[in-house]
């Protein structure tokens, strides 16, 4: 019979396991794809084209929720760009993210069709467009459409990366530093640069509280997140800072970059 300390390691490490694909996105392929599947995926991509065609932002924000994460504080868990007339895809909106590849904690910057922004295995479709006001978007598409987003990229992946370390990056940290360094008139177009400017400007991340069970079995058993970026006491405390979908929004807000965000069902 399990005892008791390890029911507790076991029930923490499942919640915390299944929400690794929760604050981040990832590129693994489905091999057996259910027909019902690429109807909802389809029925929601048409939905969310007619709400962009109505808004129409050059640039704008996507999230999706990829699980429950109602435990954590959150409900949107992965964020990317979505952009009209993408270079090579003229008329169309284009989502350009970062997302961990499947079964290694490595990371690459994907451009996609709104469908197989929804394609993955979703704890629900509800989604979230966020609009950046009209000069955030200008320099926002101008970084997008260049090398600067490279640039502004480390394959290294953490789910939980640290938002001041250069170390790991995240899906939604990628994002977060590219709206820094679009919106730094002094930017190098570096990550260093892009959190120094985070840094200045008052980026306040998200807390997010592990215990040390769950933390202990994420450490052994999952590549993809990493607790050595984080500051000690933080590691004492059994709390992390990364980077969320919230945590974006709320930078938008507090920079008065942001013109509207609303949220789908």
């Amino acid at each position: 019979m399990m005892n008791n300390i390890n029911k507790t390691l076991l029930s923490g490490l499942v919640l915390f396991m299944t929400a690794e694909t929760g604050f981040a996105g990832n590129a693994c392929e489905q091999t057996h794809i259910k027909p019902q599947l690429y109807l909802d995926a389809g029925k929601k991509a048409l939905e969310v084209q007619n709400q962009l065609n109505h808004l129409n932002p050059r640039v704008a924000l996507i999230a999706r929720a990829g699980t429950n994460l109602k435990h954590y504080g959150q409900h949107y868990s992965h964020v990317g760009f979505v952009v009209k007339n993408y270079p090579g895809k003229k008329g169309k909106w284009t989502i350009v993210h970062l997302l961990n590849q499947c079964e290694v904690p490595k990371s690459s910057i994907y451009q996609q069709g709104l469908m197989n922004f929804f394609m993955d295995d979703l704890y629900t479709f509800d989604y979230q467009i966020t609009i950046p006001k009209e000069a955030v978007q200008e320099k926002l598409y101008e970084t997008l459409v260049s090398l600067q987003k490279q640039s502004l990229h480390n394959s290294s992946y953490s789910m939980i990366a640290y938002p001041f370390s250069t170390k790991y990056q995240n899906s939604n940290q990628w994002v977060l530093e590219v709206i820094a360094s679009s919106m730094n008139p002094q930017s190098a177009h570096t990550r260093q640069a892009a959190q120094a400017y985070l840094h200045k400007t008052h980026f306040k991340a998200s807390l997010i509280k592990i215990d040390g069970f769950s933390k202990f079995g994420a450490s052994l058993f999952s590549r993809h997140v990493r607790f050595d970026d984080h500051p000690l006491e933080e590691q004492r405390r059994n709390t992390v800072s990364t980077v969320t979908v919230s945590s974006v929004v709320d930078y938008l807000r507090e920079q008065h970059y942001l013109k509207s965000n609303i949220a789908y069902q």
